[in-house]
C-alpha cells in the first residue's frame, strides 16, 4: 500500500506541475490580431494606445519592402507590437499600375485579412512581379484609356495573381470585385498623394511618432528611432 501511495503521490505532483505549466503558458498576444482602420483608410495593427506609433509607407512591387516584410517585420511585431509597446500602420505609396493592382488586392476580404494578404503578396512578389512582361497590349491599352479597373483585372489574370489570392481564400470573382471598388481606389491613391506631400520619396519609409525617418531600413534601426 505504501508503494501505491508513493506512486499516486508522484502522479499527483506531476499533474500539478503540468497544470501549473499550462496556466503559466503565455497566451497569444491579442495585439497581433487587433486591426483598426483610420479615417483615411489605413490599417493599424496592434494597440491603438501604444506609446510608439509607427507608420510604414510601402509599395507592393518594391523589393526592399518585401525584404522588410519577410526578414525584419516578424521580429519587430514580436518584440513591440505583440507587447503593446508599438502599433504599426500601413499606408500605400503606389509606384506603378501593377503596384496599384496589388494594393487593391491587399484590401480584399476586410480588415481581418489585410495584414495576412499583405504578407502573402510580398512573400510571393518574385513570382507575380516577374510576369509583368506577360501583360498584353490590350490590357496596356486600357491603362492608356484610363480604364484602371480594366487594366487591373487584365493584369490580375495575366501575371498570375489569381492563384496567389486563392491561397488566401479569395476567389477570382471576389478579387475582381475588389479591383472594381472605386472607394478603395480613391483611398489607395489618396494615401499615395498624402505621402508625397509629407515628403515620402522612397519605400519602405517610416514615420515614428510623427517624425519621418531618413535612414531606417531594419528592425534594429526602427527600434532606435522609438522612445
Amino acid at each position: 500500500m505504501s508503494h501505491m501511495k508513493k506512486y499516486l503521490g508522484a502522479i499527483l505532483v506531476g499533474a500539478l506541475t503540468l497544470s501549473t505549466a499550462l496556466i503559466a503558458a503565455p497566451a497569444p498576444s491579442k495585439w497581433l490580431s487587433t486591426v483598426t482602420v483610420t479615417d483615411k483608410g489605413a490599417h493599424i495593427l496592434g494597440n491603438p494606445a501604444a506609446p510608439n506609433k509607427v507608420v510604414e509607407y510601402l509599395s507592393y512591387t518594391c523589393g526592399h519592402c518585401a525584404d522588410f516584410e519577410v526578414k525584419e517585420s516578424p521580429a519587430f511585431k514580436a518584440q513591440f507590437v505583440a507587447t503593446g509597446k508599438a502599433s504599426l500602420e500601413i499606408r500605400n505609396m503606389v509606384l506603378n499600375p501593377v503596384d496599384l493592382t496589388a494594393a487593391m488586392l491587399a484590401r480584399c476580404g476586410g480588415k481581418a485579412k489585410f495584414f495576412g494578404n499583405q504578407r502573402h503578396l510580398l512573400a510571393t512578389q518574385a513570382i507575380w512581379s516577374g510576369n509583368t512582361n506577360k501583360i498584353s497590349a490590350a490590357t496596356r491599352d486600357k491603362l492608356k484609356a484610363q480604364d484602371y479597373t480594366g487594366f487591373m483585372v487584365g493584369t490580375f489574370d495575366e501575371i498570375g495573381l489569381g492563384p496567389i489570392m486563392q491561397q488566401r481564400g479569395i476567389t477570382p470573382v471576389q478579387a475582381k470585385i475588389c479591383l472594381a471598388d472605386k472607394a478603395a481606389f480613391n483611398i489607395v491613391v489618396g494615401m499615395t498623394e498624402a505621402g508625397s506631400a509629407l515628403g515620402v520619396r522612397g519605400t519602405p519609409s517610416f514615420i515614428v511618432n510623427g517624425v519621418l525617418q531618413d535612414h531606417v531600413h531594419n528592425a534594429a534601426e526602427l527600434q532606435a528611432a522609438m522612445k
